[in-house]
């Protein structure tokens, strides 16, 4: 018993070791496991993270993933959103990848694949417009061949692809810009911070004369202005500035230029550069000056004209300066101008520039005010000197002899002088006050100079209110028309001249030697020639219409209107209104319209003539030349002036001449009216001259129409 006790204790201490051996092999190999479990697992972590740093490097660089297998040729295209933490995936074989490429890339799309497929190249990259969408994007694909099979053919490519749109949009405008940068016809330039030229085009080295770009590359653009230069403290706050300078070209012309300056920075403000843009406006500040030279200045004479003259004296003004302003208009310019015609009345006004320029030109400033009319401005001058010298220039202006039409011309001035401030702190009213003396002189005969007086200035407002009262009455048709009768020796009436008179609610009756002159000056006889016409044949019409018959009746036109080409059209309708025929109507006219335009006048003479009308050269015996007028144009009619009738009862030598000149005037078979008939003592004397018409108030003076008519009776008619 004990022997088989002691066998299996035995065999139980074998069990018991083989068990313990299996524990420690079995906890041996947990450990093992467990340990590889581990190490599988941080791999697996390491893994995941090495893919997710991958995904986060692809998302940071917006690239995409791509792989592509021979055995499916099967490209699939994985793009990653960091956001979502989601992966999207495109596929598709490359057929079905070449139908969304555009077809201008198609070819160099199959180049590179073929190449890398079927080639010793192992990298491939190219770009391409892939369509996604609507619209076309722009792919750039890069890769590499990890397997190739037996015959060296590529069997798997990977790679990443990513979106190059905006980049290719952002190279298209930079070669755009630098191309509007070469190209442009402005000059520009890139410059550093601190105004070094890193970059110019063509125009800017064309503008510096320069022979390469070289030349100017490295310059400091500042020391190329030589005037205004670039303010860079101004340039930092603001960022742009434009200002003009000028530059000297490196054949030392001197151009003067608009300049631009924009600071700029570069990608995360590392830097900053500026663009400079330049413009030569050396033509434009050319033509400133000569429009500047326009406006000022008088472009006939070179004088300083009317804007400048008033510079001059607003300057003089506001420093408080004493000054005299001397106002020069020429007499008898518009009779030269008339019959020598436009260039020789400039030309003497340029004569009259250089003689005003000669005698005040060191002293002050003289100017063309307009016209005929000069101004000259002369500070701190005395009076007295400048009115001799203004004498002088009179007699200077009056050496000129100009000979027109078989006619001796010259010119004169009247001249006025005002002070400032004593007769005027207005520069307006100064010059009214100067413009007031300068017709006092030609008031009391032209050819002087006239210092201004307190009360002149209001004389000329006066005439100026006269002046727009009658026009006034002009255009209402409130001029009265008077008629004088013409008369036989014996009393009996023959004809009647038709008088105007202004009776003015302003001025009271003003006299026709105060308001004709006016009306002439004003451009206002034309219109009142016209009414005068126009009464005359309504009053022959009335007279016909009353008592059977009508005398003829004359009508005084002046030059303005008979030099008028539309006026014997103007006549003639207004008589055939009123039915009246041109024969019983006798056109008035001196020989101040000879003065004017001989040849123009004649023609107008002839025209009227053979309308029918009766033409009358009035005033006879007053001016030099009339027996001249009476050889070039055969008047119907000759009225004698007062001037030779009167004293002819008492005086032999008047009575003589007189005679001698009816005589004249018969012996041209010219009919006769002698004017200002005022004491039955002429009557003898003017019948032994066989005189048969009269007129003055001897007989009647003038009179209202109705007063008129109802003075002549139908019997005295006849």
């Amino acid at each position: 018993m004990s022997g088989k006790s002691t066998y299996t204790e035995k065999q139980f201490a074998v069990l018991q070791r083989r068990l313990k051996r299996e524990r420690v092999a079995r906890e041996s190999a947990e450990a093992i496991l467990t340990q590889k479990s581990l190490d599988m697992y941080n791999m697996l972590q390491q893994s995941k993270l090495a893919q997710k740093n991958l995904e986060l490097a692809l998302w940071a660089s917006q690239e995409s993933f791509w792989s592509w297998q021979a055995e499916t040729d099967v490209m699939e295209i994985r793009s990653f959103s960091l956001h979502s933490e989601s992966v999207s995936t495109w596929s598709g074989t490359l057929i079905q990848l070449m139908r969304r490429v555009h077809e201008d890339d198609m070819e160099n799309l199959q180049f590179h694949w073929t190449m890398a497929l079927h080639g010793n190249r192992e990298r491939i990259e190219f770009s391409f417009r892939l369509k996604l969408d609507r619209d076309y994007q722009w792919v750039r694909l890069r890769g590499r061949v990890l397997r190739r099979g037996l015959a060296g053919e590529a069997l798997h490519i990977v790679g990443t692809t990513k979106d190059i749109t905006q980049q290719r949009k952002a190279e298209q405008s930079f070669h755009l810009m630098a191309s509007a940068f070469a190209s442009s016809r402005e000059p520009m330039l890139v410059l550093t911070p601190n105004l070094i030229i890193t970059e110019c085009n063509e125009a800017f080295i064309e503008l510096l004369g320069a022979g390469t770009k070289e030349q100017c590359l490295g310059l400091n653009f500042n020391e190329l202005l030589t005037e205004e230069k670039v303010d860079q403290t101004r340039l930092v706050d603001e960022k742009q500035v434009r200002f003009e300078s000028k530059v000297v070209t490196q054949k030392g012309e001197g151009k003067v230029v608009d300049v631009s300056l924009a600071l700029f920075d570069t990608f995360q403000q590392a830097s900053s550069y500026l663009i400079a843009t330049m413009r030569d406006i050396s033509d434009k500040k050319r033509s400133e000056i000569r429009l500047r030279q326009l406006a000022l200045h008088d472009d006939l004479t070179g004088l300083a004209n009317r804007n400048a003259l008033r510079e001059a004296v607003t300057k003089y003004a506001n420093e408080s300066q004493h000054f005299l302003l001397v106002f020069v208009d020429l007499d008898g310019f518009k009779a030269i101008n008339d019959n020598a015609g436009h260039e020789r009345g400039d030309a003497e006004l340029q004569r009259i520039g250089a003689l005003l320029t000669g005698m005040f030109g060191p002293i002050g400033e003289v100017g063309r005010w307009g016209g005929d009319e000069f101004i000259v401005v002369l500070p701190e001058q005395d009076i007295d000197s400048v009115v001799e010298k203004s004498q002088q220039l009179i007699k200077q202006i009056e050496e000129d002899v100009i000979y027109a039409k078989n006619t001796e011309m010259r010119l004169s001035a009247s001249i006025g002088i005002a002070q400032y401030p004593e007769h005027s702190d207005s520069i307006e009213s100064l010059i009214q006050c100067a413009d007031a003396a300068m017709y006092q002189a030609k008031e009391l005969g032209k050819g002087q100079a006239f210092v201004y007086e307190p009360g002149l200035y209001e004389s000329m407002t006066q005439q100026i209110s006269m002046a727009n009262d009658l026009r006034r009455a002009v255009e209402n048709h409130l001029l009265d028309f008077y008629i004088q009768g013409k008369y036989a020796p014996n009393g009996e009436l023959k004809g009647g001249e038709v008088l105007c008179r202004w009776i003015s609610g302003l001025h009271g009756v003003v006299s026709p030697t105060v308001f004709i002159p006016i009306a002439e000056e004003q451009k206002l006889d034309r219109a009142i020639g016209l009414q005068a016409l126009e009464s005359a044949c309504d009053y022959i019409s009335i007279m016909e219409s009353q008592q059977g018959e009508a005398i003829p009746m004359s009508v005084n036109i002046t030059a303005n209107q008979l030099l008028d080409p539309n006026f014997p059209d103007e006549a003639v309708r207004i008589c055939s209104l009123s039915h009246v025929s041109p024969e019983f109507i006798e056109l008035e006219l001196t020989e101040s319209v000879f003065i004017r335009d001989e040849k123009q006048a004649l023609r107008a003479l002839t025209e009227l003539r053979e309308r029918g009308f009766k033409l009358s050269l009035d005033d006879f015996g007053t001016g030099f030349s009339s027996l001249s007028y009476l050889r070039s144009f055969q008047f119907e009619v000759v009225k004698v002036d007062r001037s030779l009738v009167q004293g002819i009862h008492k005086d032999s030598k008047a009575n003589a001449l007189f005679l001698g000149l009816v005589s004249m005037l018969k012996s041209l078979q010219i009919d006769v009216v002698v004017e200002g008939v005022e004491l039955e003592s002429y009557l003898p004397l003017i019948e032994q001259a066989d005189v048969h018409l009269m007129q003055g108030f001897y007989f009647d003076k003038p009179m209202p129409y109705d007063q008129f008519l109802a003075r002549h009776t139908h019997d005295s008619l006849r």
